[in-house]
């Protein structure tokens, strides 16, 4: 049979090298030190408690937790994420969704047709990229400065795309602790991002995994709370929050905060295609929120990864070349390395291999067409003190040759 003939061709045409193939082949190589993977580390899983939760879930609610359910999510899960959240909306602004990157697929198909552009801060998540172009969406890569994505060239971009008949539909941001840059939006620029996508009648998405895994500096306002108290509008900004980084990933319950008709259309879409979001899950985290233990295993979370984001940055310092820079992340798990131009991530992955020691090559994180090779992501919340210390060694060792 020929695959190829009958396979979509968006299908064909996505980046096949991706990450999860990357870190793939890491897996098993006695002796490597990886920080390749995007993973939380296991001991910021609070395993004991959900085991309780979930028996409880089973035993006292089973014959409604093992039933079909809204499309939209838990009336119950939603009012426990009301009191939860840091800003006022109401139950028909949210849709429970099978993990984030459900959530945005629900987002793009409610707005992207085929051939609409989105407008990508860059470089920026591999998965959402992916997403992007499955969708049939053309990507406009941004760049990033010190504040999060550049809005004078955001401006730039629009304007150039217009003037050639492209429809521009949406804005993708992660403004907090960036995956994979580490960088956080200022509030000023927040304020900037959102006025630019209002006066250009374009969405933004924005995606918030990380923001309360800050270990140092002021927490800053997200880009849906700032929209609806600076700017009255409760549509301009669609946010996707998770559970994921909080209480593991295998726990597949995020959910999105919009005005009620997205929300609307995004619940249809989940009907045709998820019927329902699994629910003893949601029903489990709705119990650890009305226990409120969520607050106090933040802290131990924080209390976990900053002593590892110090001790990276710390090696970093004390290893590599003064030619070589990286970002400085106030939380997250993430920090960016930029090598000097010519340089070639991609080539040295090869080479740190030999040395026992694995990244994500910063190629990875770029549009199909708009890649650049000088830089890399390295992960340091899933690797020990330890590792970190005599990875970053390997790697100073890759770079200095």
């Amino acid at each position: 049979m020929d695959i190829k003939s009958l396979c979509n061709k968006q299908t064909l045409g996505m980046k096949s090298s991706m990450i999860r193939e990357l870190v793939e082949m890491t897996k098993g190589v006695p002796g490597l030190i990886s920080f390749a993977g995007g993973f939380p580390s296991p001991k910021s899983f609070p395993g004991k408690d959900l085991a309780d939760i979930f028996y409880q879930t089973i035993v006292e609610e089973g014959e409604d937790a093992l039933q079909y359910g809204s499309s939209g999510g838990d009336r119950e899960l939603k009012e426990a994420i009301v009191r939860f959240e840091d800003f006022s909306f109401e139950q028909d602004e949210i849709h429970i969704s099978n993990g984030a990157t459900n959530g945005i697929y629900y987002a793009l198909r409610t707005f992207i047709e085929p051939g609409d552009c989105i407008v990508s801060e860059s470089p920026s998540f591999l998965g959402s990229l992916v997403c992007f172009e499955a969708i049939g969406a053309e990507i406009l890569p941004v760049s990033m400065d010190g504040e999060g994505i550049n809005t004078d060239e955001l401006e730039e971009k629009i304007n150039q795309a217009r003037k050639q008949g492209k429809r521009i539909k949406m804005i993708y941001t992660i403004p907090d602790f960036q995956n994979p840059s580490g960088i956080t939006m200022s509030r000023k620029r927040r304020e900037e991002l959102i006025r630019v996508a209002i006066e250009n009648n374009i969405i933004i998405l924005e995606d918030d995994p990380y923001s309360r895994l800050r270990y140092t500096g002021e927490n800053i306002e997200s880009l849906g709370s700032i929209s609806r108290k600076i700017f009255a509008d409760k549509e301009a900004v669609i946010t996707v929050r998770s559970f994921s980084k909080l209480l593991g990933p295998g726990l597949r319950i995020a959910y999105v905060i919009a005005g009620k008709d997205i929300i609307a259309y995004m619940n249809s879409w989940s009907q045709k295609i998820n019927v329902t979001t699994e629910r003893i899950a949601q029903k489990a985290v709705t119990r650890y929120l009305n226990s409120n233990l969520l607050p106090a295993h933040i802290e131990k979370i924080v209390d976990l990864y900053k002593p590892l984001r110090d001790k990276m940055i710390s090696m970093l310092y004390s290893c590599m070349p003064e030619n070589i820079s990286w970002t400085k992340p106030d939380g997250g798990m993430f920090i960016w390395i930029d090598l000097p131009e010519g340089e070639n991530s991609d080539l040295l992955f090869e080479k740190a291999l030999e040395k026992k020691v694995a990244y994500i090559p910063g190629s990875k994180f770029y549009p199909t067409g708009h890649e650049r090779y000088n830089g890399l992501r390295l992960n340091f919340s899933y690797p020990t003190a330890v590792q970190i210390e005599v990875g970053i060694h390997r790697l100073a060792e890759v770079f200095t040759v």
